[in-house]
């Protein structure tokens, strides 16, 4: 729970784009007020807000930069001395609460408690009051002037209420939002958990194929032909339409750590063709039996094996499912469900697999050598 391994800011956030300030708060009001009639967010925001009375910080330049001061430094012991600098996130079970850093003691009722309140120069280490090196001015501001790629840009953020699923929330609001009739020289872009999941499914995708690639020289070394080869990698697929069947009824994400499990669920599910496949083989060999006998032989055989480490396996991850944790929920659901599909169709489909195409592409050889005989 205090892996904070978001890349994002918040889980749910919407772009708006354009030079028009007007425009942007226009489209930006009614894409809040989607956001607002979703039951599973809360906290809707943006970055803009309303113009505001704030205060401007005019440091005397020569003087600052003669003590070393900054504008950073004078930014960031103001933030401590008033709203608090935030340090890090520590988790109560599934949700994040920000810790930060401010003084105990620490005046903000009037222009002059600011103007009293000390800063200390890494310079030098003394402290001055903010008066000594500046002055305030009261002004009516925006509340901040995004801009991204250089384009003004209006970010409205949600956050996810306990227990629901980000990704859940971002496909029932997108096709409104994406339904919404934007001015001209208006566009919308998604960021947050959904951008996050985009930049992550190539260098996941690489991983994956990276291990299937590593799996099959594995098999080949140990098989010495191509068609078992790929016969035992056939129940990866099998598996994976059980992890995907568990993810749609347990309405959780694919997401990294469902990618995680897949990984884990391809080296299991392969382990158990090997064990059928490698059997079958050995009963064709040594019990001089045909093909056909030898894979049913083999299912009876390797059933109980393979039933119950995969049922253990399948068991063990139940209390991530039950969890409701949308990091740990997806990767329990995957093994679980994957595991259990592609046990059951291992057993069933795996040996008339294994007789179809073995044991034909066999016969069909050795027919073959006895009419040039």
């Amino acid at each position: 729970k205090q892996l904070a391994m978001e890349a994002f800011n918040s889980p749910i956030e919407i772009r708006i784009a354009s030079n028009d300030i007007s425009k942007l708060k226009t489209v930006g009001k009614q894409v809040a007020e989607i956001l607002s009639n979703n039951e599973d967010l809360t906290w809707i925001r943006n970055d803009w807000d309303e113009k505001r009375q704030g205060i401007t910080v005019q440091l005397n330049k020569n003087k600052a930069n003669q003590l070393g001061y900054s504008k950073s430094l004078v930014a960031s012991s103001l933030l401590i001395s008033n709203d608090g600098l935030p340090i890090t996130t520590v988790w109560e079970e599934d949700y994040p609460i920000s810790v930060l850093l401010s003084k105990e003691d620490y005046l903000k009722n009037s222009i002059n408690d600011l103007n009293d309140q000390y800063v200390t120069s890494p310079l030098t280490f003394e402290s001055l009051p903010l008066r000594a090196i500046g002055t305030l001015e009261p002004e009516w501001t925006e509340g901040t002037v995004a801009r991204r790629n250089g384009v003004r840009t209006l970010p409205v953020k949600a956050d996810i209420e306990r227990g629901k699923v980000g990704i859940n929330a971002f496909n029932a609001v997108k096709p409104q939002i994406d339904a919404l009739e934007l001015p001209e020289g208006v566009n919308i872009t998604y960021g947050g958990e959904y951008e996050a999941n985009i930049e992550n499914y190539v260098p996941m995708a690489k991983s994956l194929g990276v291990s299937i690639v590593l799996i099959f020289f594995i098999l080949m070394f140990q098989f010495k032909t191509i068609r078992k080869s790929l016969l035992i990698m056939s129940t990866m697929l099998l598996s994976i339409f059980g992890a995907g069947l568990g993810l749609l009824l347990m309405g959780y994400p694919f997401g990294f750590t469902s990618f995680m499990g897949i990984i884990g669920l391809m080296g299991i599910v392969v382990r158990n063709g090997i064990i059928l496949i490698d059997y079958a083989s050995q009963l064709v060999h040594n019990n001089c039996m045909s093909y056909k006998e030898a894979a049913i032989a083999s299912g009876k055989r390797r059933m109980r094996p393979i039933f119950l480490t995969s049922l253990a396996a399948a068991v063990g991850v139940i209390p991530m499912i039950i969890s409701g944790s949308p990091l740990w929920g997806p990767l329990g659901t995957v093994i679980c469900f994957g595991l259990l599909t592609g046990m059951v169709l291992t057993l069933l489909v795996l040996p008339v697999l294994y007789w179809k195409s073995v044991g034909k592409a066999e016969d069909k050889k050795l027919k073959v050598a006895n009419e040039t005989i």
